[in-house]
Order: C-alpha cells, then sequence, then structure tokens
C-alpha cells in the first residue's frame, strides 16, 4: 500500500465514491443516500481516503437539526465507506478521527451517527435516542 491521502472531495470523485459506498455496503441504498444529502445542500464534510490515485474510503458529515435546537449546530456521520479489501487496515479509524477534527475545527458543537457500538465507542461515542431525517443514534460532543 502507497501512503494514504485523506482530502476533501471534488465533484470529479462522485463516481469513484459511488464505487466505493456500494462496495462497502454491498447495496446501493447509502449511495442513493449520499447522492440524496449532495441534492439538499446538507453536506457539511465530505472526505475521501486516496491510495495510489484510487479512492478507497469515504465518509460524509451532514447538518443535522435537533428539537429544540439548544442553539446547538450538530452533524450526522453517515455514511463511512472503506473498499472491501482495505477494510480492517485502519482506513475507517483514521477517517473518523480525520473527521471528529474537522467537526470541531468547522464548529460544530455535536456529531451524531448510527453503527457499531463496540467500533464507535473508541471514538468517544455514546448511544444515544435522537430523531431525525437521517437517523443517528450514536453522538459525541465536540467541546
Amino acid at each position: 500500500m502507497n501512503k494514504m491521502i485523506i482530502r476533501d472531495v471534488f465533484p470529479n470523485d462522485f463516481d469513484a465514491i459511488a464505487h466505493c459506498v456500494s462496495a462497502a455496503f454491498d447495496n446501493e441504498g447509502e449511495v442513493v443516500l449520499v447522492q440524496q444529502l449532495r441534492a439538499d445542500n446538507d453536506v457539511v464534510i465530505e472526505l475521501v481516503v486516496e491510495d495510489a490515485g484510487s479512492i478507497v474510503g469515504h465518509v460524509v458529515v451532514s447538518s443535522l437539526s435537533l428539537n429544540p435546537g439548544l442553539g446547538l449546530r450538530c452533524g450526522g456521520v453517515a455514511p463511512l465507506s472503506v473498499l472491501p479489501r482495505y477494510q480492517s487496515t485502519g482506513i475507517g479509524s483514521q477517517l473518523m478521527e480525520t473527521v471528529i477534527d474537522k467537526s470541531r475545527d468547522s464548529g460544530l458543537d455535536a456529531i451524531f451517527l448510527l453503527g457499531d457500538p463496540s467500533y464507535y465507542q473508541q471514538f468517544g461515542f455514546e448511544i444515544t435516542d435522537i430523531t431525525s431525517d437521517y437517523p443517528a443514534e450514536f453522538s459525541r460532543s465536540l467541546s
């Protein structure tokens, strides 16, 4: 493996991202979610991991509202995708650490996600119960 690069997304990445997300989840549902978040202009942060010029990982943070809002800026992390042959190599962890830092830097107060408790709790996420257009069940304060 070459040196991995985590960077912001460019529009010419969209096809490669769709392939990565589809392969990671073995379905098109998450691809449709990413496309809908972009169409709704809800993307706050979108990152890819590049290896030798190919996209091997991807993550999106979209805007999320609390009810009541409490004056907090929040984001939903979903989906996080890594091509199957690159899974269990630390790419997902690198993406999560980077997206947490970028979320904090962009002024978000908290981020939420839906996923495996044993994986996401290692990043400081706690199980929570929220209601959203884009469901999430874990949260992490960024303060």
